[in-house]
């Protein structure tokens, strides 16, 4: 009798936990127009080379044993940055108010140290680094103009979830005080990030807005993971035509949603509906000016009309861009798409520059 009233008491505890771990329903935010802003019907002719690179870097680790997996993709991914640039890459080591301080400084011949641009890069919280972003982070310091700081932020499952996110807070406001050169207060400041690196875009200037702490003029997120608890639709229905994340997030839509808030609650080791986690449960009225950048068959495109609904919803301007049949984080490969994808981004902040130099007189 005991057992059985004490199964009911842990099995009630258990639901309780569960239920707390869901957000608010959001799918008041769904979008009605699905059609992508550049639309072409089929991929531009260096598609397939993507897609080739993606292969190459998922083929010599396929037979690797798990408990070395990761860190063998870590390798792999890093990849991407041997590649030759034309730019300075400046290492960084160094600490602010006690908290270490570590990434790469990004500069290319136009690059003004006075406009500084916090770059967090994606790989799903557990891979990628700044060098494997370089070609990102090359590309927008030529095209804005502006000096890059790429961070190392803590990943898991070695390291907190949470750590990665003290580690983007603190790397902006080292940013805000210093350039390559010496410690210097900057002009404009901008933050930009993909995947995993636009949650953390998107959460640090959440976080920046209940602070006394100078706001970004800016944001750029680029195929951002916003929701934690996986509650949209195109993380099903985008399945298999996202070749980027169907080999490690094909699986999931076949799971209850209450396993992936519970797989997340413990990997995160924070609930999953928290916006240091889950921006878009956060209130997101008065944010600064918001770009998000995404394609209509990855499996997040949902995630970035749902936030792009609730922060107009709630006064704040985000533009939100599609693209149609594009990879997620096509960012990162030689396309034309990429090249359309830039010089937005690069009309974006040109605009938002005229609009703040406007107000100043």
């Amino acid at each position: 009798m005991w057992s059985l009233i004490t199964a009911i008491i842990v099995l009630v505890i258990l639901l309780l936990l569960i239920r707390n771990l869901y957000g608010e329903d959001l799918r008041q935010y769904d979008s009605a127009d699905l059609s992508a802003t550049f639309y072409r019907p089929t991929p531009s002719y260096k598609y397939p080379q993507a897609l080739e690179l993606i292969e190459s870097i998922k083929e010599p680790i396929s037979f690797i044993k798990p408990s070395k997996y990761l860190y063998a993709l870590r390798k792999n991914i890093d990849r991407l940055g041997d590649v030759e640039l034309d730019c300075e890459i400046i290492p960084v080591l160094t600490s602010f108010q006690g908290h270490r301080i570590m990434g790469e400084w990004v500069l290319n011949k136009k690059s003004d140290v006075n406009k500084r641009l916090l770059y967090i890069h994606g790989g799903g919280f557990a891979v990628g680094s700044p060098k494997s972003h370089r070609v990102v982070t090359e590309r927008l310091a030529r095209e804005l103009g502006v000096t890059v700081f790429a961070v190392s932020y803590d990943m898991i499952p070695d390291g907190k979830r949470v750590k990665g996110i003290q580690d983007c807070r603190y790397a902006y406001q080292w940013l805000l005080a210093n350039n390559p050169n010496n410690p210097q207060v900057c002009h404009r400041i901008y933050v930009a990030g993909d995947s995993a690196g636009g949650n953390l875009t998107l959460a640090l200037i959440g976080w920046l807005k209940q602070q006394e702490i100078r706001q970004v003029d800016a944001a750029i997120a680029i195929c951002p993971c916003i929701d934690s608890t996986f509650s949209y639709g195109s993380l099903s229905y985008n399945a298999k035509t996202d070749f980027l994340l169907h080999p490690f997030l094909g699986k999931f839509h076949h799971f209850p949603q209450f396993i992936l808030l519970l797989w997340v609650a413990i990997l995160f080791r924070m609930n999953p509906r928290d916006p240091q986690v889950s921006p878009i449960f956060a209130n997101l009225s008065g944010l600064p000016p918001i770009l998000i950048q995404t394609s209509d068959t990855e499996m997040m495109v949902d995630d970035s009309r749902r936030y792009t609904n609730k922060a107009r919803s709630q006064g704040s301007n985000v533009r939100l861009q599609t693209w149609s049949n594009m990879l997620h984080v096509w960012h990162l490969f030689d396309l034309e798409e990429a090249d359309e994808a830039y010089i937005e981004i690069g009309k974006f902040v040109a605009q938002c520059e005229y609009e703040l130099e406007k107000e100043a007189g």
